[in-house]
């Protein structure tokens, strides 16, 4: 049965009357006429009238015909379908990547204007009968409008509002969501349309199966993946940054081009200027790392980013870093056995350090009438015990929420330690540190956990190795498990232990650090050890902060008392501003910072005060531009009815054969064609016999 595409037209096919009509009233009345004697005579054979009046019918028929058969081609008739002018009510799912790939710009424009152009062409074959559901979808999948199917306008709101985003592609998940809402879908005949940059990293490798009655529509959009080079990482190196010091950035760079590249420029911004550029080039699909230095003259919170030369897909020639140089500190050293002169030193080893930390010694003795609150860390070091006054003190300041930095002396009394302090860090002293020793040999340290924040700064000597850092003697101890072991001895003994206390938190070092038993303060490793260690205690770590990515959860932990754990406020890179409430845990405000949907900078303040700042970058699978075929994708979903909508072609002759069968108007107006010639070709016999009179 046939269908017409263009029903409409068939109104027309009236005007097949007309040549009938024409022949009726151009009848001519016979006129009789008396005609002497041979009006009997016949001046024609009957079978001569005969034909005369069958070629006359016949051209009649063919007159008929070629104005039926050219209205038919026009009403766009197909070899299937329903009743004559209308096709089954359609349920269909239009699927629309907006993740970050799609910000590339190719020849005709941006991609994801490209793609926003097919999808409203596609959404022009869409009836009032049918219902339909637009779901962008990068790594999550959305939907505007909710998560139902509703008409061609909603769809065309949704469109209208889509942007192209900063997430990865999750397509299996978006695929999956589209089988569901079609699984439920009331209407007989399905579609599912899918306008993506088929990036090659998206490719799922299982997914739901869809329904025989599902058609599967893949719009070729026009993507270009050569020329893209990105910036897939920053790295400075866990170094101390202090000001008025150079520090170095090391950028690594990705080529995906199959042709090497040369005479770029990558350029490092601190704090929003420029202040170096460098040229590199790089080996086709190879790697690049370059280095660039800066300096900072101010403390507290600094940002920047490395930014390569622009080319097809500018969203990842940036990579964001920030840093933090932390504000004055007020230290209090409890000193017993002089080794607190060396921490002081450690901290202000010049005047002009002495800015930013503010270091005050006192005896043992002294400890009862300080006023540990005005403190934001406290060290003890080679102390034998301490009173019950005093002790009950610290233990408060440590539940609290501050930190106490303990360097066992030679002379410390193994009894006062474990009963005070020995249950806080689940570690206990069997007996001292001897202070009888040979010195002929020496233990070293190892085994570091590199992923604490202390000792994060020295993980680029994992390879290298540290400076051999010499211990003459240690004591006998007995290490639990309800701390964190940060370091050990070479004998196999725990170095550095940690642990938490209410509020505040504990670090250990349980052996002592004057130079009879150690010569770690010799070592450039002592400087930045003691100050990261304080930083760390004083609940402000100064940390380099590169790996937070678009479309992961952020989580900040800040110092309670800096926040009063109350709500900060998130400014995004673009100056969008939200409310975000804070948690509290063990004296941190912790903040899960949302929305993060773009590359960039981002804010926290308090009152109007900058309390944190934190860079995000682009996922970096986004950067591969490369793409899977048509046939991957195809074979991926295990759909019997898979086309294409070719690119800059409309899509509506394409879904038009798909629910309607192949269209026959070019048959239809062939045939209007040949019985036109064979209409002439009889005329033209009739004008060309002799007139008979």
């Amino acid at each position: 049965m046939f269908n017409f595409l263009n029903s409409a037209v068939l109104v027309a096919a009236v005007a097949a009357l007309i040549p009938l009509l024409i022949h009726l009233f151009s009848k001519r009345r016979v006129r009789v006429v008396e005609f002497s004697s041979l009006r009997h005579l016949k001046e024609m054979q009957k079978r001569q009238v005969r034909r005369i009046k069958i070629r006359q019918i016949l051209l009649l028929i063919l007159r008929m015909l070629i104005v039926l058969v050219a209205v038919l081609a026009f009403a766009r008739p197909a070899s299937k379908g329903g009743y004559v002018g209308s096709h089954a009510s359609v349920s269909a799912v239009i699927l629309m990547d907006r993740s970050a790939s799609m910000q590339r710009q190719v020849k005709d424009g941006q991609l994801f204007d490209l793609a926003k152009k097919s999808a409203a062409d596609i959404l022009g074959n869409f009836g009032q009968s049918d219902e339909l559901v637009l779901i962008p979808f990068d790594r999550q999948t959305y939907f505007p409008a909710g998560e139902r199917f509703f008409s061609r306008d909603v769809a065309e709101d949704v469109l209208s509002e889509a942007t192209a985003g900063y997430e990865e592609g999750n397509f299996g998940d978006a695929f999956n969501k589209a089988v569901r809402l079609l699984s439920e879908a009331k209407n007989l005949n399905k579609e599912l349309y899918v306008i993506t940059d088929r990036q090659a990293s998206s490719l799922p490798e299982t997914v739901d199966s869809i329904t025989e009655n599902t058609t599967v529509y893949f719009v070729d959009v026009p993507v270009e993946t050569d020329g893209n080079c990105g910036v897939v990482n920053v790295d400075l190196g866990g170094q101390l940054i202090e000001v008025g010091t150079g520090f170095n950035v090391k950028a690594e760079i990705q080529n995906y081009d199959n042709l090497a590249k040369s005479e770029l420029l990558a350029s490092l911004f601190v704090d929003g200027i420029r202040v170096m550029q460098a040229e590199f080039a790089t080996e086709e699909k190879g790697k690049q790392v370059v280095q660039l230095r800066s300096t900072v003259y101010q403390p507290g919170f600094h940002y920047g980013w490395v930014e390569i030369s622009d080319d097809g897909f500018p969203a990842d020639n940036r990579f964001y870093f920030s840093f933090t140089i932390p504000e004055k500190f007020n230290i209090l050293i409890v000193d017993g056995d002089n080794s607190g002169e060396l921490v002081k030193l450690a901290l202000i080893p010049s005047e002009k350090l002495a800015r930013y930390w503010s270091v005050k010694t006192s005896r043992p003795d002294q400890l009862a009438t300080s006023k540990l609150g005005e403190y934001d860390a406290v060290v003890l070091c080679g102390l034998s015990t301490l009173g019950s006054v005093e002790t009950s003190r610290l233990l408060k300041y440590v539940d609290d929420g501050d930190g106490i930095f303990i360097i066992a002396g030679a002379g410390i009394n193994p009894q006062y330690f474990n009963a005070n302090f020995g249950g806080i860090l689940d570690f206990q002293f069997v007996t001292p540190t001897p202070m009888s020793f040979s010195g002929a040999g020496y233990y070293t340290l190892e085994r570091f956990d590199y992923t604490h924040p202390v000792l994060m700064a020295f993980s680029g000597f994992q390879q290298d190795s540290l400076p051999t850092l010499r211990f003459y003697s240690l004591p006998a101890v007995r290490d639990g498990r309800g701390n964190r072991d940060l370091a050990y001895f070479s004998s196999g003994a725990p170095a550095i232990v940690e642990s938490g206390y209410g509020l505040g938190k504990v670090i250990l070092l349980t052996t002592p650090i004057v130079p009879r038993y150690s010569d770690i303060s010799s070592h450039s490793f002592f400087v930045p050890f003691v100050i990261r260690t304080m930083e760390y205690l004083a609940g402000d770590i100064s940390e380099y902060l590169l790996k937070n990515y678009v479309g992961e959860n952020v989580i900040r932990a800040l110092p309670g008392r800096e926040v009063r754990y109350g709500s900060v406020e998130l400014i995004t890179p673009e100056n969008r501003s939200y409310n975000i409430a804070g948690t509290e845990k063990l004296g941190l405000a912790i903040y899960d910072c949302r929305p993060i949907e773009m590359p960039g900078i981002y804010q926290l303040k308090n009152n109007g005060r900058l309390v944190d700042l934190f860079p995000v970058n682009l996922p970096v699978s986004e950067s591969d531009l490369s793409t899977a075929g048509f046939d991957r994708f195809e074979k991926a979903l295990k759909t019997k009815q898979f086309r294409t909508i070719p690119y800059d072609r409309s899509s509506a002759s394409l879904i038009s054969e798909a629910r309607f069968g192949r269209e026959l108007w070019k048959l239809f107006l062939w045939a209007a064609l040949i019985i036109m010639a064979v209409e002439m070709l009889l005329s033209r016999e009739k004008e060309t016999e002799p007139d008979k009179k």
